[in-house]
């Protein structure tokens, strides 16, 4: 069994996580597509923004939902800060109860405080496996549309595997089907994919049926709007060759370009698994731990191909990094299981996790000190921009730059005035002039 200092190490490492998250939403500012919605809100009513963006830009209809409602409350004080405590929280707990349902199944014995403390560990793993965290977990405008059905997914997952027979199960699986379908096409295809395979394997049942079917019918309300039609026509197409190509540097990018600070760092978090399993052994069977890691791999690498190309071929180029959000779950749960088996069917672990858990934390100090010092910065420039545009009286404002923004998505303007991201914070502020980026 873990020693109780060795957990009370992992609660630390956890804490200095979950500080990182409060601090760095704290310092969180509207950007870019943000101010497109509260500038619309302005002068259009919910249900005019609603049927432009479905009928004319994109066809994502639960999120597009999302997206107006929240951003009609923009003006409450410190609404993103706790906007995004509140994303985190749902994160949290969709993860604790997908927990809760494993524990329960396997009769592991893992009591309800360990159970919370391994969501939030798990948290971390699915932070650092993001590419661009800033892009999905600090921009509200994308937050609703991939974190949302992140969540929604885990959630569904988590009724899937539950034994209950209530209402409330099934109320649960069609909210977040549609929810999955009609926000996140790459993660409502390889959800489709999960649950076919799935129902090959171990068979048919009502809840996975409802599922395929909200999730299904949910997609096509979003691929046949006339937004997404729209879209299509406006992004340029890709030979098979040349989709071929961008799929497999998309793919190499993704996995290798940033992994110095994106899996490198979630296997070190994720480590403690390891010995999670070591906790609860199993003596019968063997564990051949090159075919795991090739199993592992295999999943890995078709998720992660699958998601570029999908993106690609409806872009006409490169995935975002936003857009590879499915991939990071799916690596998040892969690595965490294959840890967690190995740990299972080692007599004695083959590391030492006391050092392992003062690493990560004296990593996660030194971590939480560099990205305040950077989102704190970033902050005060922001907000001395934004009361010098409020104040200023000429018809063309230029602007300082903005510094390096850190894990929170740049709110950084153009020297081009009629570039989108000038045009968004204009009409966000309801301003006449033009607003432009100082050239150094």
């Amino acid at each position: 069994m873990i020693k109780t200092n060795t957990t009370y190490l992992i609660a630390i490492q956890v804490i200095l996580f979950v500080l990182f998250l409060i601090l760095t939403s704290w310092f969180n500012r509207w950007s870019a597509d943000d101010f497109y919605f509260i500038g619309e809100l302005r002068h259009k009513s919910f249900y005019e923004v609603y049927q432009q963006l479905y009928f004319h830009w994109h066809g994502r209809w639960t999120s597009n939902f999302s997206q107006l409602i929240t951003f009609q409350y923009s003006k409450v004080p410190f609404f993103l800060f706790f906007i995004n405590l509140v994303t985190f929280s749902l994160l949290t707990h969709s993860i604790y109860s997908l927990i809760k349902i494993i524990c329960n199944k396997t009769a592991m014995e893992l009591s309800p405080p360990k159970q919370w403390l391994y969501s939030l560990l798990f948290l971390s793993v699915f932070f650092f496996c993001c590419v661009n965290p800033a892009s999905t977990w600090f921009w509200h405008t994308s937050t609703v549309v991939y974190l949302w059905s992140i969540i929604a997914f885990l959630y569904l997952i988590a009724q899937l595997l539950s034994c209950s027979r209530s209402l409330l199960k099934y109320l649960i699986i069609i909210f977040t089907s549609l929810y999955i379908g009609g926000s996140n096409e790459p993660l409502a295809i390889i959800s489709l994919l999960g649950l076919g395979i799935w129902v090959y394997l171990k068979g048919s049942n009502l809840p996975k049926i409802f599922s395929i079917i909200f999730i299904l019918g949910a997609l096509l309300i979003n691929y046949f709007s006339s937004g997404t039609a729209f879209r299509d026509s406006i992004t340029p197409g890709l030979g098979l060759i040349d989709l071929v190509l961008y799929t497999g540097y998309g793919s190499l990018k993704y996995l290798f370009w940033n992994a110095y600070k994106t899996f490198i760092p979630a296997i070190v978090l994720a480590l403690p698994f390891y010995f999670l399993g070591n906790q609860f052994p199993i003596t019968q069977g063997v564990f051949n731990i090159r075919k795991e890691l090739s199993l592992s791999l295999i999943i890995i690498l078709v998720t992660v191909i699958i998601n570029q190309f999908m993106v690609i071929y409806a872009l006409g180029g490169l995935a975002p990094d936003r857009s590879t959000t499915v991939s990071s779950i799916v690596i998040s749960f892969v690595l965490v299981r294959f840890l967690f088996l190995w740990g299972q069917h080692q007599c004695k672990p083959k590391m030492n996790q006391k050092f392992i858990t003062v690493l990560s934390i004296i990593g996660m100090l030194i971590f939480n000190g560099i990205t305040f010092f950077y989102h704190h910065e970033y902050a005060n420039a922001y907000d001395q921009r934004m009361e010098a545009i409020k104040q200023a009286d000429q018809d063309v404002i230029e602007v300082a730059p903005l510094p390096f923004s850190g894990y929170l998505y740049s709110a950084e303007l153009s020297t081009d005035s009629s570039y989108f991201a000038n045009q968004h914070l204009k009409s966000g502020l309801g301003l006449k002039q033009q607003i432009i980026l100082k050239e150094n």
